[in-house]
């Protein structure tokens, strides 16, 4: 991702002709992707490419909720302008003076086990496993719960030493390059389930963005399309790469058939999502469910 922002940032500068200079800190320099958001609604931080948190707004749990999007063309529709979830999102940041103007995806996103289960891709069997789930990830408790899992809340930076030690027996939240990046050696087994689309968001401070000359702002918006789209084709191809080196560094690798992925689906859209409807509100509800011809 860092490489990401860094030709995001040489692009928009060779298109202004050096007059938009844009300062890249990655790996965390400024803050965690809670404190960036934070950064960027008072002004302190000008851009990030980040998931958004729900911290500030309940309706932006949308970029997780389970198995709306199922995949990558249903991603490029929904996570893309003109799309529920992106429209969606855009809408909710608006009032913190935000907006959305890209997206870099990583993945699909699947179940990790480092003590996997007898039966893991029945969703009517118990699977006695304690699986991690980042704080704040309600609608994933209700998933892994319907999913015969009990679920512990734990954040990224120890879920490493919570898998090493036995506190929790899987994780979701994860792709497999994130999975090969941060967890391969206690990783036992990856279900490719399909649970959420892994992504990030350009997104910038709005006063900033009205702030800019209007050809300057053409360039900014018209590089964050331009490599939203490449990204798209770099993050499909990359998923099966990144399933293999899994395999090739002796993981079990289990991709669920489009036939399994749909009918888990159904399973969570029918049982799940009216737990969960009130983190995005009904209306918004209404609008994921149209989209989706549901």
């Amino acid at each position: 991702m860092g490489m990401f922002a860094a030709e995001y940032a040489k692009r928009v500068g060779e298109r202004s002709g050096g007059e938009i200079d844009i300062t890249v800190y990655p790996a965390n320099q400024l803050g965690d992707w809670v404190e960036i958001h934070e950064q960027m609604m008072v002004g302190a931080v000008d851009m990030s490419v980040q998931m958004l948190s729900n911290k500030f707004n309940d309706v932006l749990a949308l970029q997780w909720f389970p198995y709306s999007v199922l995949t990558f063309d249903d991603g490029r529709k929904q996570f893309t302008s003109g799309g529920v979830v992106f429209d969606v999102v855009n809408e909710a940041i608006a009032e913190q003076d935000l907006q959305i103007i890209g997206t870099y995806v990583t993945g699909v996103g699947g179940l990790l086990y480092s003590n996997p289960p007898e039966d893991p891709l029945n969703p009517n069997t118990a699977k006695d496993r304690k699986i991690r789930v980042w704080p704040g990830a309600t609608t994933h408790q209700a998933l892994l719960e319907r999913l015969g899992h009990q679920s512990a809340p734990i954040p990224w930076a120890e879920a490493f030493t919570a898998l090493q030690t036995g506190v929790v027996d899987g994780l979701i939240g994860s792709t497999p390059e994130l999975t090969l990046n941060n967890f391969v050696d206690v990783t036992k087994m990856w279900v490719q389930n399909n649970d959420h689309f892994e992504v990030s968001f350009i997104n910038i401070n709005k006063s900033r963005l009205e702030g800019l000359s209007d050809a300057h702002r053409q360039i900014v918006l018209d590089v964050a399309a331009e490599m939203t789209q490449e990204r798209f084709d770099v993050a499909e191809r990359e998923q099966a790469r990144f399933l293999q080196d899994l395999r090739d560094a002796g993981v079990e690798v289990i991709e669920m058939t489009d036939a399994q992925i749909a009918e888990t689906a159904a399973i969570v859209r029918a049982e799940v999502w009216p737990e969960i409807q009130g983190e995005i509100g009904a209306a918004n509800m209404d609008r994921l469910k149209g989209a989706l011809g549901l």
